[in-house]
This record gives C-alpha cells, sequence and structure tokens, in this order.
C-alpha cells in the first residue's frame, strides 16, 4: 500500500509541477506578446486639387440635396432644357437622402469680396454617362447662380461656384475667389 502512496504522490507532484510551470511559460509568452500594429484606414477622398500658388486655406463640410423639382424644373425652364416635371420627382427622390460634400477656399491675402470659391461633389446616382446629360438637370443660365455642373465621372458629380462681378471697389486689390479659383480650378481631378 505504501508503493501506491508513494506512486500517487509522484504522480500529484508530476501533474502540480506540470501545471505550475506550463503556468509560467503561459504567462510568460503573453507578457512578451507585441501588439500588431493597427494601421490606419485611410479613404480615399473623391477628388484631389493643388493650392500652389496661391494663399487659401481650404474647409470642407457637408449639406444636404436640397434642389426641389421646382428648382430643378425653373432651371430647365431658362437654359431652354425639355425635361419633364415627371423626370424631376424621380431626380429629387434619387437624392432624398443625399448630401453634398463641399470644399471652400478661401484667399488668405488682402482682397476685395468675394475672398473665397467653393465647389461641391454628388454621387453620381443618376448615373450620368455624360457631361451634357449631367448639365441639362443642373444648369443655371439665370443670373446670380450659386454652383454650375462643371465636371463628372461614373461616380461623382463636381458644381463649382462662380466668383461673380459685382463687387468691384476700385481698390485695386485682387479679388480673391478669383485669385484662388484660377489656380485651383484646373488642377482638380475626380477619383
Amino acid at each position: 500500500m505504501a508503493q501506491k502512496n508513494d506512486a500517487l504522490v509522484i504522480i500529484l507532484a508530476v501533474i502540480f509541477t506540470a501545471v505550475v510551470v506550463g503556468g509560467g511559460v503561459y504567462w510568460w509568452q503573453q507578457s512578451n506578446i507585441v501588439p500588431e500594429k493597427v494601421t490606419e484606414v485611410t479613404v480615399e477622398e473623391p477628388i484631389s486639387y493643388s493650392t500652389d500658388g496661391v494663399s487659401a486655406s481650404v474647409s470642407k463640410s457637408t449639406s444636404p440635396f436640397n434642389w426641389t423639382v421646382e428648382d430643378l424644373t425653373s432651371m430647365a425652364l431658362d437654359c431652354g432644357s425639355e425635361s419633364t416635371r415627371g423626370y424631376f420627382d424621380t431626380l429629387v427622390a434619387t437624392y432624398k437622402d443625399t448630401s453634398l460634400i463641399n470644399y471652400g477656399f478661401e484667399y488668405d491675402g488682402e482682397s476685395q469680396r468675394p475672398s473665397g470659391w467653393n465647389i461641391a461633389l454628388l454621387p453620381n446616382l443618376m448615373n450620368y454617362s455624360s457631361l451634357e446629360a449631367f448639365q441639362d438637370d443642373f444648369n443655371v443660365c439665370s443670373v446670380g447662380g450659386g454652383l454650375y455642373p462643371e465636371k463628372m465621372n461614373k461616380d461623382w458629380l463636381l458644381f463649382v461656384g462662380s466668383c461673380g462681378s459685382g463687387y468691384a471697389d476700385d481698390s485695386g486689390l485682387p479679388i480673391g475667389c478669383d485669385e484662388v479659383r484660377k489656380i485651383v480650378e484646373p488642377t482638380i481631378e475626380l477619383h
């Protein structure tokens, strides 16, 4: 019986030693694990542009799609387009919960008004395949329009703001909007 007890003690000692040593090794391994470096996920901007050659600050914001059927119908009539009201019902419904991405370029030097120039992007949810079709729906032919359809690709529609000419104050200072627009607009690319 003593031999059975000795064998049991030896077995328990081996099990105990294995648990203690195994636990120690496990704890040591866990304490020496270097966490994986988390890489930042970068979302590609839908456009690129350059402000090289002009001192300007850039802001980005979003705003809801706020053209109405009446707005688009009136714009189409002003431009001589023949789109129907039913068509604009579909267009407005397509963009109902969509936001424009707005970029504001503010001239940093001393200037006449306006000192900023704006552009806006809208997803191409209507699947326009030509600039002419995009312009037919959103062109502004009356004086004082805000955003004009300028470029498009399969994913995005680009609207550009106008600088207007009614602000000249005879100070001889540059018109900030024009200074920014003439440098930035030719560099804009849609992705």
